[in-house]
């Protein structure tokens, strides 16, 4: 794609308005806490406290409604914690121009490599560094800005004392709608046309990220939970199972059945998330058991025992008392023993420490950029008198804000984020026309705090709309002039957003640049677990449950950021800059789920009885374990691989076995059969990415960044 498409590409998507809604409980929640932070100012006839309580309540409000996967009142605490201490140390060092800037620079470079714990982490960790700067650029003096700070403190104390009111909802509410996330996937899978990979990777990895983060001390009466992830990877292998294995003489009644089955996974979606029983009507049950019964595989017998155990599940998942009675799930045993979530913070944001990294390169840009921006927001003054002077506020939020690791979020969020703030500056000089009222402006100030609530996840545009009308009117309210500011906030955000995309632009992290390297991991994660569950085919429960539970997860997360980066490099202008051209990443990316299929049914089939087991197959453990290896170094562009080469191994190991040939002679021969048949498309799939990633380009001087 060219730059100027891409641009406009980007820009298209950042102006587009999104239907995405938080919780109507959350949203009233945030709104209680800025209402009642202006109600204190106007009893106190402060107009300075009662702004000050409103913007840590706004922005503590805020930091509750962004994917929330902890409890709502450890959400709130953690935020009103670090946004009230940013904006006590700014206010210490407020005068004090280049220790500030240097605060800035750390806070900014922190708040960028917390982005390794996930998107809403990382703009939580950029809201905290806004009460560091709030305090330093817009206080009178150091006493005036720990006053300033002191009423912030109090805003976010309000967000937190309103995450204690009613309604309080099912116990695990995050982890139950991740969940029940989960099985909706799998019901939408059941029954799409396009069953390459069932129920995506993304559902999986974010209920495992939010059962992770439970505490070691409430797992046990989790369980439930845990164990329905569980019975989910189960269904999973099952329903791939039964779409490749159904008899072409029975589609129509295989079709029937698992639209039932669709409906059963939805009900037990609902009944997840509400904390309530959903039964399913009792003839979907009969037609599925009928279905069953009456199949000469096992594939259909195994998905109903798995949804009936999944219904069982949810049906306890009602009653938080019978989780303590339960034991932990045989299919996330790795998980549910957990890691103490600071190591686990300390060593996924250490992994990131390295140029390479392109969240070490987004932090590096965040702590360069809101210092530039700062400096340039000074520099330009208040707009010959129509801003506030001498700071540099909004230039560096907006910087901050606008800065994504990637190209196409940062451009987008750009053009949404700078349109926003005219159009917002436009409506507040409009409603800055009639006379107000202390009340009034009180009162307004309010109302627009709740539609920035509302429109929060519509996108950019609309958020920022109503978030620069609230900020005019919130200035106003202090005895600003309502016009000035206007101008000022919307063109500070120009400068700012403008500042943000030259900056990513001048030392970029292109997509496409990461596709190898992610490749080449993903290969690695498969050289350990293919090699594992062609072993567990020699002996009944020879597989290593613990490591193929941490080795499937680790797989998914890579295909996902795989995934992410095949799709972000399609919109950038520096296709020519990868090895692959958009339709082989396409190639790469089919084929990489084609062998994730492969590993998903040779998981499913594995050997339950003496008999099911086919000791043969690990002969091939060691000739797919060096191919894996070679074809990482080739993916990432150390050597070169033959195409072909797996499959002269396999053809001369099935020759030499004679599997193929005795299969008619053993009792076991249709079990045989199956996991030769595996093993078969799964060195077919890995031969066919193979040859994709032999055609790569080789330019003279290729540094992934």
């Amino acid at each position: 794609m060219r730059w100027w498409s891409s641009l406009i590409t980007m820009g298209r998507d950042g102006l587009r308005i999104q239907r995405a809604l938080s919780a109507p409980s959350a949203i009233a929640r945030a709104v209680w806490a800025v209402l009642l932070a202006t109600v204190i100012g106007l009893l106190l006839d402060d107009p300075v406290a009662g702004a000050m309580a409103s913007v840590g309540a706004f922005i503590c409000g805020i930091a509750t409604l962004l994917s929330p996967l902890r409890h709502p009142v450890v959400n709130a605490l953690g935020m009103a914690v670090a946004f009230s201490a940013m904006a006590v140390l700014g206010a210490l060092v407020q005068g004090t121009t280049w220790l500030f800037l240097l605060l800035l620079a750390l806070a900014a470079f922190a708040a960028g490599l917390w982005r390794t714990m996930g998107v809403a982490p990382g703009i939580r960790g950029c809201l905290a560094v806004i009460g560091l700067m709030i305090t330093a650029d817009l206080a009178p003096d150091v006493p005036g800005g720990l006053v300033m700070a002191g009423w912030i403190a109090v805003g976010t104390g309000l967000v937190v004392v309103v995450q204690l009111l009613p309604p309080y909802g099912p116990r695990f509410a995050a982890q139950r709608r991740a969940l029940a996330a989960l099985y909706r996937s799998l019901a939408e899978a059941s029954v799409a046309e396009d069953f390459t990979a069932p129920g995506g990777s993304a559902s999986f990895i974010a209920a495992r990220q939010a059962l992770d983060l439970l505490p070691q001390f409430s797992r046990p009466a989790a369980a439930t939970m845990f164990g329905l992830l569980g019975e989910a990877e189960r269904v999973r292998r099952a329903l791939h199972a039964v779409r490749v294995t159904a008899p072409a003489t029975t589609a129509s009644a295989h079709q029937e059945a698992l639209a039932a089955a669709a409906q059963v996974l939805s009900n037990i979606s609902r009944t997840v998330a509400a904390g309530r029983e959903q039964r399913p009507p009792e003839e979907v049950c009969a037609l599925l058991e009928a279905w069953a019964a009456a199949s000469p595989v096992r594939g259909p017998r195994h998905l109903v025992a798995r949804l009936g155990s999944a219904e069982q599940l949810a049906r306890r998942s009602t009653d938080d008392r019978l989780g303590d009675v339960l034991e932990p799930h045989a299919e996330v045993p790795g998980l549910y023993a957990g890691t103490p979530s600071v190591a686990r913070a300390a060593r996924r944001i250490r992994a990131q420490v390295h140029p390479q990294s392109p969240i070490f390169r987004h932090a590096v840009r965040l702590a360069g950029g809101v210092v530039v921006g700062e400096v340039i927001g000074r520099s330009i003054g208040g707009w010959g008198g129509l801003g506030i002077s001498a700071h540099g506020f909004w230039v560096a939020l907006t910087t901050m804000l606008v800065l994504f690791p990637e190209y196409g979020h940062t451009i987008a969020r750009g053009w949404g984020r700078a349109a926003g703030a005219v159009l917002g500056g436009i409506l507040a000089w409009v409603l800055s026309l009639p006379p107000w009222s202390s009340a009034g402006l009180a009162v307004l100030s309010v109302v627009l705090a709740a539609v920035s609530f509302v429109t929060l996840r519509t996108g950019q545009l609309m958020l920022n709309l109503w978030l620069t009308t609230w900020i005019v009117f919130l200035i106003h309210h202090i005895g600003g002039l309502p016009g000035p500011t206007a101008w000022a906030r919307a063109a500070d955000t120009v400068v700012g957003a403008a500042l943000a995309v030259l900056i990513f632009l001048v030392w970029p992290t292109w997509s496409i640049r990461r596709v190898p390297g992610l490749l080449a991991e993903w290969l690695r994660v498969q050289d350990r677990l293919l090699p594992e569950l062609l072993t567990g085919y020699a002996d009944v429960g020879a597989t290593d449950a613990v490591a193929v539970d941490a080795l499937r997860a680790r797989s998914r997360q890579v295909r996902e950021h795989l995934e992410v980066a095949v799709v972000q490099a399609h919109a950038e202008p520096a296709e020519h800059r990868g090895p692959w051209s958009s339709a082989q990443l396409e190639q790469i990316r089919t084929q990489v789920s084609t062998v994730a299929g492969c590993a998903t049914l040779l998981g499913e089939h594995l050997p339950r009885t003496e008999q099911d087991t086919v000791p043969e197959l690990t002969e091939l453990v060691d000739p797919l374990h060096e191919h894996l290896a070679a074809l990482a170094r080739a993916a990432a562009g150390a050597e070169t691989v033959a195409p072909g080469a797996l499959r002269s191994v396999f053809d001369s190991f099935t020759a030499r076995s004679g599997l193929l040939e005795d299969m008619s002679d053993r009792s076991d021969s249709a079990t045989t059969g199956r996991a030769v048949g595996l093993s078969t498309a799964t060195v077919d799939a890995v031969e066919a990415l193979t040859t994709t990633i032999a055609s790569r380009r080789r330019p003279r001087h290729h540094v992934a960044a």
